[in-house]
């Protein structure tokens, strides 16, 4: 009789145990969803650059000629295209912003200006809106905290413009970087571990921070 009601006291405190830990990780798995591992635009306190469409000449020259015709924007099929708000001094022009839609490089944006402020090209390689540079610091890749990849994947110009090495730590070619932004768009750590860069910075040269 004693030794029934020991096995059965075990088996209500082992199932109990089970449901403790079912409960506590069910509570975790909800208070983490949709922070993690998600595209989706995330605010943080570093510099926001924005950047010009594919194609687009000289500032000077490119505020010269833009006419604030939107057709540019109603052209982009990913809708990354932006134009300047109401109190800019360049308002009405577009702008694209990689934290919050990247350019895919469809060159649809120079083939309907009217005036060259953006220049048809023909080839993604051609562009060069800004430059993608890596911080090893927040990189979980480079950090050896995981094997990410994110960045590589989104790449139009993966191989070329991004390379990858141990746990998928990504390396920036300068030479060969669009500034899309399809890298910053998709990166996985909160504050961003690759950035794009205005040309002529350093990190727009180095490919590095």
């Amino acid at each position: 009789m004693i030794s029934s009601r020991r096995k059965w006291l075990a088996r209500v405190a082992k199932s109990s145990a089970v449901c403790v830990t079912v409960v506590g990780t069910a509570a975790l798995l909800r208070l983490g969803a949709g922070e993690r591992h998600t595209a989706r635009p995330r605010v943080d306190d570093k510099l926001e650059h924005t950047f010009r469409p594919p194609g687009a000449v000289d500032e000077p020259d490119f505020l010269a000629s833009c006419i604030h015709c939107y057709l540019c924007q109603d052209v982009c099929p990913p809708g990354c295209i932006q134009m300047k708000p109401d109190g800019e001094p360049d308002r009405h022009t577009p702008t694209i912003v990689p934290r919050e839609k990247a350019c895919t490089l469809c060159l649809k944006c120079g083939e309907v200006c009217p005036t060259g402020a953006l220049l048809p090209l023909a080839e993604k390689n051609e562009v060069r809106m800004g430059g993608a540079a890596v911080d090893e610091n927040l990189c979980v890749s480079h950090l050896r905290t995981g094997a990410c990849g994110a960045c590589f994947t989104a790449c139009p110009l993966r191989g070329e413009a991004i390379t990858q090495g141990l746990f998928n730590a990504p390396t920036v070619h300068p030479e060969h970087c669009t500034g899309c932004g399809l890298c910053e768009e998709v990166c996985i750590v909160p504050y961003r571990a690759i950035r794009v860069y205005p040309l002529g910075s350093a990190a727009a040269t180095e490919g590095i921070i």
